[in-house]
């Protein structure tokens, strides 16, 4: 692997002797340095941890930019938010209550490949409410459909199938609501520095988000028709399960925890204290424990730090100015079908070379509204960008929550067959569901 990356790391140095667009000694490495830890997320080494530091000690030593503003992401609220997602979503885990209490809707209404996936989206779309973390829920669903299949007979090819669909659609539904993905979600508006609460989230995506769920329940069921028709559920294990006193406490102060979290904006107790009550309320009640802080992923925290810093620096040292400035002249003057065309394509093209969400949105949001600044508002340009990279992929390397469950649940064939109808999927939605949609409230 090592030996493959070397001929990678010769456009680094080439930047540094040659210092390209008329950068200076301390943008070049800014810009050689940023290109070599892109590389190394890439490929993976060395690990995250190691390359991130590394780019945050040049970002401090050379970037022009107050420390305060590199590290902006550990001094804010949305670092507490995510830290915290990990430890609660674990505790809906350990009380084992999503399993008690969607098994049994599993069974009773999954009687074919289609009536499935509707049960299996609506579960998505519930659990988003109950477990902010998207790795922990996707796990969780996982582990609840795969008894239910356990308990039935079912081909091998079409649990595969529906297996996938259980990621290929939880990736869709972080569309629809701010918390869907608590990582991801949050930071598209930290690198765009836009202040949005749930609400107006659900008012700019929701609707249109619908419509592209929608279309991707329709385009999945085309792509993988032959192994639905398969589904045969049989004779289904029904599993009467009652909920005991400690359950019932636990539920209600879950939904406690989910109701404090939806009216934000009323009593303006912010996302991340609610989810430090809900934590220490879950503690005494012995859901969990110090061996669960495990569960909080170091690793992407610091890759996040990292990330999340680039595009101040990028800004500050003045190296966004120069690079995307020269293409601003291939921008038409005013939003229309060519702007929006080539910042969708261009974003997807970053998301499938670079490989990481946030590397791609880290990059793309703070150059692109630097391009587009006085023709079109930064909030458009931040939704484009995160709906085109979102549910762009051809393997499972390029999205992390299917990389979860690849190899185990499903393989790369099967994310390659449906990741092209998604790349279809993305274009369609943009231009018939959101830019009409956003025209209709006026936010264009």
């Amino acid at each position: 692997m090592i030996k493959k990356t070397i001929p990678i790391l010769i456009l680094p140095l080439l930047i540094l002797v040659f210092r390209p667009l008329n950068v200076d000694l301390n943008q070049a490495i800014i810009l050689s340095s940023l290109m070599i830890t892109i590389i190394s997320w890439v490929v993976g080494i060395p690990n995250k941890i190691i390359s991130s530091i590394f780019l945050l000690v040049i970002f401090i030593m050379f970037g022009n930019t107050p420390i305060r503003t590199i590290l902006s992401f550990p001094l804010s609220s949305n670092f507490l938010l995510i830290v915290f997602s990990f430890v609660f979503s674990q505790g809906i885990i350990n009380s084992n209550l999503a399993k008690k209490l969607f098994l049994p809707f599993i069974n009773k209404y999954s009687r074919s490949g289609v009536h499935f996936l509707i049960t299996m989206i609506i579960s998505v779309i519930i659990l988003v409410f109950i477990i902010p973390q998207p790795y922990s829920r996707v796990i969780l669903i996982a582990m609840v459909y795969l008894e239910f299949f356990n308990s039935i007979n079912l081909e091998t090819v079409t649990r595969e199938v529906l297996m996938f669909s259980i990621f290929a659609f939880n990736i869709i539904a972080h569309v629809l609501f701010k918390r869907a993905d608590i990582v991801l979600n949050n930071g598209i508006l930290a690198v765009a520095k836009v202040q949005m609460s749930e609400l107006e989230w659900m008012k700019n995506l929701l609707v249109p988000g619908l419509g592209m769920l929608a279309l991707a329940f329709l385009f999945f069921i085309f792509a993988f028709r032959k192994e639905l028709k398969l589904f045969k559920p049989g004779e289904v294990r029904v599993t009467k399960t009652e909920l005991n006193k400690g359950d019932k406490i636990n539920l209600a102060l879950i939904l406690i925890i989910i109701v404090l979290w939806a009216t934000e904006s009323i009593h303006n107790l912010s996302g991340a204290a609610v989810l430090i009550i809900g934590t220490t309320f879950m503690y005494l009640r012995k859901i969990i424990g110090f061996k669960d802080l495990k569960s909080v992923n170091v690793e992407l925290v610091i890759f996040l730090t990292a990330a999340f810093s680039i595009g101040s620096v990028m800004a500050g040292s003045g190296i966004a100015d120069k690079i995307f400035g020269k293409f601003t002249e291939f921008l038409p003057n005013e939003f229309n079908f060519l702007f929006i065309l080539i910042i969708v394509s261009s974003t997807m093209i970053l998301r499938i070379f670079l490989g990481s969400s946030v590397t791609t949105m880290s990059v793309a949001i703070p150059g692109f509204i630097s391009m587009t600044d006085g023709k079109v508002n930064s909030t458009i340009i931040m939704f484009l960008v995160f709906l085109s990279l979102l549910t762009v992929y051809l393997l499972p390397f390029h999205n992390s929550l299917l990389a979860v469950g690849e190899g185990i649940y499903y393989s790369n064939k099967t994310v390659l067959r449906f990741g092209a109808f998604c790349i279809i999927l993305t274009f369609i939605s943009i231009f018939l569901f959101y830019v009409p949609w956003w025209n209709f409230i006026g936010l264009i």
